[in-house]
């Protein structure tokens, strides 16, 4: 097996259904990538987590590659992919996070630093519920809560009816109280 062609070979097996062709084809990806993961992401423990999606993704598609001399090509792509959806909900995350503490109110003379450190924790908490629905409930969170649009609005703005935006909002509640709930919160 020559080193250059490894790849091409071990994909082979790999569709076979060899596991230990896959181990191997597994060690030549993260070998191969994670220099170029870590140059991007200038994190260990990110880079080790972008590489491991990217080999679930490698794992999910491999009988959907047509050319297998586009393999490198093909995990590049998705590992950068997988980069940037790491980077978007870092942001995604820090600006949602971001709003409710600013908005959140501080403490008076009346309220105690401790309340004001338990409702900042609390908010945290729905900032990191809300980063964990889908899209699209997201979107209807955040244009309803915080931009605080009427329904025919973001009807308009996301191209749906008011009615499905008002099922999304209610099904998007529910999910939030039951993620909070198990929180604890």
């Amino acid at each position: 097996m020559s080193v250059e062609n490894e790849h091409i070979e071990l994909l082979a097996e790999v569709r076979s259904g060899d596991r230990a062709s896959l181990n191997r084809l597994a060690a030549l990806v993260w070998d191969r990538l994670y220099p170029f993961a870590f140059r991007t992401t200038l994190n260990h423990d990110v880079t080790e987590d972008v590489l491991q999606e990217t080999l679930v993704s490698l794992l999910c598609g491999v009988d959907s590659l047509r050319n297998p001399a586009r393999f490198w090509p093909w995990m590049y792509r998705i590992a950068w992919n997988k980069i940037r959806d790491r980077h978007r909900q870092r942001r995604l995350e820090a600006s949602a996070e971001g709003r409710l503490l600013r908005e959140a109110p501080r403490p008076d003379a009346t309220g105690s630093v401790l309340d004001a450190k338990v409702r900042e924790e609390t908010l945290a908490q729905v900032a990191r519920a809300v980063a964990h629905l889908s899209r699209e409930h997201q979107d209807v969170v955040r244009l309803r809560y915080y931009d605080q649009l009427p329904y025919n609005d973001i009807a308009f703005l996301t191209r749906t009816t008011p009615q499905k935006v008002r099922v999304q909002f209610h099904r998007a509640k529910e999910s939030l109280k039951t993620r909070l709930q198990m929180c604890g919160t």
